[in-house]
This record gives structure tokens, sequence and C-alpha cells, in this order.
């Protein structure tokens, strides 16, 4: 059965790794890139500062770069959020937001910024803390304004750092 459950994850693995024509094979936080005429898939980076600010609400999620957990968006409540997106220090505002939510943040989030870049942040509030809730089963979905859409597994917090 163990080897039967090893061949499978290994065959997984295998099949995700392949390269489609025109991409590169990616996870986590090193996005697809695709090329072409129109523009690049977004590659997301680790953000250099995740903290919320003392005396501030928001959230941060994180995802796997090579097997470690990297700190990719922050929200701070009345604020704009952070990304890295292709190396460069991105910021969005908030738009919409709907279900349920708490410390300033819903379960469902978009953002953008003037150059046409789109974000929409889901997040289910999990197991509550100090100041805070846990955030699980998150996906940031990042469009370009040339239409490429890269899709990254998050979890997280949100909450009030005193």
């Amino acid at each position: 059965m163990r080897i039967l459950l090893a061949a499978l994850l290994l065959s997984a693995g295998c099949a995700s790794a392949q390269k489609r024509p025109g991409a590169e094979a990616a996870s986590g936080a090193a996005a697809a890139r695709a090329e072409g005429p129109v523009g690049d898939a977004a590659a997301l980076s680790p953000l250099s500062d995740s903290a919320i600010p003392k005396g501030e609400c928001g959230m941060v999620l994180w995802t796997l770069d090579e097997d470690r957990p990297a700190p990719i968006f922050r929200y701070v409540v009345g604020k704009d959020a952070d990304l890295v997106i292709d190396g460069k220090p991105t910021r969005l505002v908030r738009g919409d937001f709907t279900g349920s939510g708490g410390f300033g943040v819903a379960e469902r989030q978009t953002f953008a910024n003037d150059a046409g870049l789109s974000v929409t942040v889901e997040a289910r509030f999990s197991l509550g803390f100090d100041g805070g809730n846990y955030l699980e089963r998150g996906i940031i979905s990042v469009e370009t304004a040339g239409g490429w859409k890269t899709v990254v597994p998050a979890a997280g917090i949100a909450g009030c750092r005193s």
C-alpha cells in the first residue's frame, strides 16, 4: 500500500512539473510565466516586510516557496495592500469585499491599481487567537492588464496588533 501511495504521489509530481509550450513549470510563489505578445503572467515573490504595524489591523497571507512558508500578501485596513510582482513592490487599493469577516478583513476581497492589475483574495476564517483569526483555504488570483492570470494557494492570519 505504501509503495502504491508513493508511486501515485511521484507520478502526480512528475505530471505537474511537465513544461507547457511557451511557459515554465513552477509552483507556490514562483508562478508560471507565459510568454507572448500580449504580456506575462505575474510572478509573486516574498514580501520583505509582512508585519502588521502596531496599533493597526489587517491580514497577511503566506504560500509555500521551495517548501518553506513565504509571506506574499499584506493588507492593512484603511491603507493599501502590498505584493511583490516580478520583483517589484506593488501597492493595491481595496475595492469590493463580501462574506463574513472580522478585524476589517472579509472572506472575499478585490484589490486593483492604476496599471490595470487586479487581485482577488479569498480565505476562510478558522480558529481564533488573542487578537485575530487564522485564515485557511486561501487563494490569491492576480490578473494582469494583458489578461494573464496567476492563482496561488495561501493561508495566513487576520487580526489587530496592539
